[in-house]
């Protein structure tokens, strides 16, 4: 959990660095993600976008169901990284 936020305008070539390292968190914003975030969302009914041969599955893709919160679960997945490696920056996945 971070303690601090330090926010520093630096040069491409330290970014890259920086960004293998796995103790920095590294991302970028601008005002127009945040002004998107932050807009009011307009209502769209699924009934116009799915096949009819989907409509007894309509309940899914209702505004009601995607506001709701997955259930707590007791338990998480780890992901243990071997002594002396790190993720890479990057696509977890190639996309053709």
């Amino acid at each position: 959990m971070l303690n601090t936020l330090d926010i520093h305008i630096i040069r491409a070539t330290l970014l890259a660095q920086l960004a293998r390292k796995p103790e920095y968190i590294i991302f970028a914003i601008t005002i127009a993600d945040i002004k998107k975030a932050l807009a009011l969302k307009k209502y769209t009914n699924p009934a116009t976008k799915v096949l009819i041969k989907y409509y007894n599955y309509l309940d899914v893709f209702s505004q009601k169901e995607a506001n709701k919160l997955l259930d707590c679960h007791l338990y998480n997945y780890k992901i243990i990284i071997k002594e002396g490696k790190y993720l890479g920056f990057g696509p977890l996945y190639g996309i053709s």
